[in-house]
């Protein structure tokens, strides 16, 4: 519960994508809306009894307590259980609202004139209803309800896929399987069982996951979202000269490999001799950098569009930006303590059985121990609703 000073911190702060300010006469409709986009996003704070600008107007009805469960549990689906509270504030009762981020989103309010469900979402301050449909498969696929992976690539058809690099990962990960004694039908129904295809119409067509993985040729034609852009920085801030700008088109094994080596054109290589011993020296550990990359290619949030993975080399840092917040609920905090989660579970599996990532959940906790051996100040990420950017700091000479 929050005191009446850790309140009036937040309302000097005004609203935001967490906090809202609302008088009590608001009806109930509108509150249900505002309680469902906050569930929506990451949860947060409604308080009743505060004028737009943040003033303090105090509560005019008592029944508030009563009026936000009932609307909860008749107007939400899912149902949600909201914490409310009464705190005196400049000498007035005011209303706080606990909304928790939602698990099992998308939530929505029953529109029952209209027989129909309205889903809305928080955008900064503003409440907005979700319509487009690219919008509603991103609320399910951070629920875990829908595998956005898993969804037919539009437009792309089977021979778009690189069939003799499939049959080289099969050959190499997976032994037990001789892939070249399969028939064109044991194969299909392999590839099936794989998620790199699905039957469409009567006819296989790739999966979104099996044409970022192993698509042919440049995969942006079909999934713009595939991309990565690296930059090298001639100073320290992003405004500085570009050094090199390359995009890297193909699918996402590729794109790896080929950012991998941009990265090494820059990772400056150092010694010290002590006594009569030598140590070599990176401007950052190559394994934290492959790592964190790969991350950022599996926990893509690919129902985004319009913005690539960012590797941007500085003088004095790397940062690499991944589209999307974290999914569903894991945090920085138990992300750092090694708890797993995959927004796409098929791109992680083929990453790990290629040897690209650490077991899930060691990842991040490898690179902390990769960095401190050698030398670099400790991993910084940073993440929002929009993106997460992990940055590594240059090695302390």
């Amino acid at each position: 519960m929050l005191n009446e000073q850790e309140i009036l911190k937040l309302l000097a702060s005004g609203e935001n994508s967490y906090v809202e300010f609302k008088e009590d006469s608001i009806d109930s409709k509108a509150l249900a809306r505002e309680i469902v986009a906050l569930s929506n996003l990451k949860g947060g704070y409604i308080f009743l009894g505060i004028d737009d600008k943040g003033g303090v107007a105090g509560l005019t009805r008592s029944d508030n307590e009563e009026r936000i469960m009932n609307l909860c549990s008749d107007l939400v689906r899912p149902i949600i259980d909201p914490i409310y509270y009464e705190v005196t504030v400049e000498e007035r009762k005011i209303g706080v609202i606990e909304v928790e981020r939602g698990c099992n989103k998308p939530y929505y309010l029953k529109d029952a004139p209209a027989k129909t469900n309205r889903y809305y979402k928080r955008y900064g301050s503003t409440v907005r209803e979700v319509k487009e449909r690219d919008e509603l498969q991103r609320l399910l696929q951070a629920s875990g309800n829908l595998h956005y992976e898993l969804l037919p690539a539009s437009y792309a058809k089977l021979k778009d896929l690189d069939d003799f690099g499939i049959r080289e990962f099969i050959r190499i990960n997976r032994p037990t399987i001789d892939i070249d004694k399969l028939s064109e039908t044991e194969a299909m129904n392999l590839y099936l069982n794989l998620d790199l295809i699905m039957e469409v119409g009567g006819e296989y067509q790739p999966t979104i996951a099996g044409l970022l993985l192993f698509g042919k040729g440049r995969v942006k034609r079909f999934l713009p979202q595939s991309d990565i852009m690296c930059v090298k920085v001639a100073g320290n801030d992003i405004a500085d000269e570009k050094e090199n700008l390359k995009f890297f088109e193909r699918n996402i094994f590729e794109n790896y490999r080929d950012a991998v080596s941009f990265f090494y054109i820059y990772n400056t290589h150092a010694f010290e001799v002590k006594s009569i011993k030598r140590t070599d020296y990176f401007d950052y550990p190559e394994p934290a950098f492959r790592e964190l990359l790969a991350n950022a290619l599996i926990h893509r949030d690919y129902t985004i569009f319009g913005t690539d993975i960012a590797v941007w080399i500085f003088s004095d840092r790397i940062e690499i930006k991944s589209p999307g917040g974290l999914p569903n609920t894991l945090t920085l905090e138990n992300m750092k303590l090694g708890l797993k989660y995959h927004r796409n579970p098929v791109l992680a599996q083929y990453f790990f059985e290629a040897g690209m990532v650490e077991r899930a959940g060691q990842g991040i906790i490898k690179c902390e121990r990769w960095l401190k051996e050698n030398g670099n100040p400790p991993l910084e990420i940073i993440e929002d609703e929009y993106e997460v950017k992990v940055i590594m700091r240059k090695r302390r000479v």
